[in-house]
């Protein structure tokens, strides 16, 4: 499977932290139309409200939206127990709602609308708890705020259907509340089969680029990752250079100690190449005793020492202890990439490389002819 499919199968899974950079976006788009909602009303002057509590409330709004969005989006939070802050954000927002309908009469219930869409937003976040005691803050402020504002200019709608306006907007409130937690429950449900989903995905996808026996990536993985290093020599990034690897006499390996022997000195040889090499080689069987490491920003030279350096190091490496052959050498041919050409002709000059180690004696490197 290409790289491309990968990103098609990976839009599967639900990413988290988008949804958090999503739901902050949501709640800040939330504080942003309650800003527009007491502008419009003041605008037409249906807000009889002090016009520095009115510039208060919506400086706060915007100094603590920009930075709470930009945590958010940073990830800062994501090791948080609540990530997006969605209660205090929550609180906030409800003392900014109850603020503007203090300066209302008529349309007081129209300020305290956007309270019911935010709590279904955060009940994406937050557990049954929360939800219940946002709720009973709203109904209990919704009282203080008619209190304060009969206590000091009065009301002008009755003062029973004011009750009924507080009666019905708890009510509400505290359905959405217990709705809310249902659907902050089947959110963490599906958040834990997504992570099992991402799991199973990455295993699926470690199988499909990996060798069995080695671990080291396989010859399908490999050739994408040649392309790529291609691509960014091509582009004048920097060079690359491959090396073809083959131990030697592994046939009569198998004959001598068995199967199970040589499996044993393929994983042996795939671990100890994986430590002698550099962060961002790579390394992969192609099959049989063969192996490929890909160099990025080597170039001949480098290549082959690198290459010489893995040669002598595993000769070092003995099996006589275990009851194992006593020694297992290889050879290799190197060839550094050049501009234009195809992967097939890289390739090919590392195989003729490989073929002249081999026929000059084995255990040994060689680099590619020079034309």
């Amino acid at each position: 499977m290409k790289a491309g499919d990968w990103r098609r199968v990976g839009r599967l899974t639900v990413n988290e932290q988008r949804l958090l950079s999503r739901h902050g976006r949501a709640l800040v788009a939330v504080a942003g139309l309650h800003a527009l909602l007491t502008v419009l009303l003041c605008w037409l002057g249906a807000l009889s409200l002090d016009p520095r509590v009115l510039l208060g409330m919506l400086a706060v709004l915007v100094a603590v939206a920009a930075p709470y969005l930009a945590l958010v989006e940073s990830g800062a939070t994501a090791q948080w127990s609540e990530p997006s802050l969605s209660f205090p954000m929550a609180l906030l927002l409800l003392a900014a709602f109850l603020v503007t309908a203090f300066g209302l009469d008529e349309a007081r219930i129209s300020a305290l609308m956007l309270f019911f869409p935010l709590l279904l937003l955060v009940s994406f976040r937050l557990g049954a708890g929360a939800l219940l005691v946002l709720a009973l803050l709203a109904g209990l402020g919704y009282a203080a705020m008619l209190a304060l504002a009969w206590w000091y200019h009065g009301v002008r709608m009755s003062p029973v259907l004011e009750a009924l306006q507080w009666l019905v907007f708890t009510l509400v409130s505290l359905s959405f509340a217990v709705t809310g937690s249902g659907v902050n429950g089947l959110r963490r449900r599906l958040a834990v089969k997504n992570l099992a989903l991402a799991d199973a995905l990455e295993q699926v996808r470690d199988l499909a680029i990996r060798d069995d026996l080695t671990g080291l990536f396989n010859r399908r993985h490999i050739m994408e990752v040649l392309e790529r290093q291609k691509g960014l020599a091509d582009s004048g990034i920097y060079p690359f250079s491959v090396c073809y690897v083959d131990l030697d006499h592994f046939k009569a390996i198998n004959d001598a100690f068995g199967h199970g022997w040589g499996d044993r000195v393929l994983r042996d040889f795939a671990e100890h190449a994986l430590a002698d090499l550099r962060e961002g080689d790579y390394l992969a069987r192609l099959g049989g005793e063969e192996f490929i490491l890909v160099l990025p920003q080597s170039d001949l030279d480098g290549a082959e020492l690198v290459a010489e350096r893995l040669r002598r190091r595993w000769g070092e490496r003995s099996f006589r202890a275990l009851n194992g052959p006593p020694k297992v050498s290889l050879s290799a041919g190197v060839a550094c990439y050049r501009e234009g050409e195809s992967i097939d002709q890289l390739l090919a000059r590392a195989d003729r490389a490989l073929y002249l180690a081999k026929s000059g004696g084995r255990d040994r490197v060689c680099r590619e002819e020079r034309s």
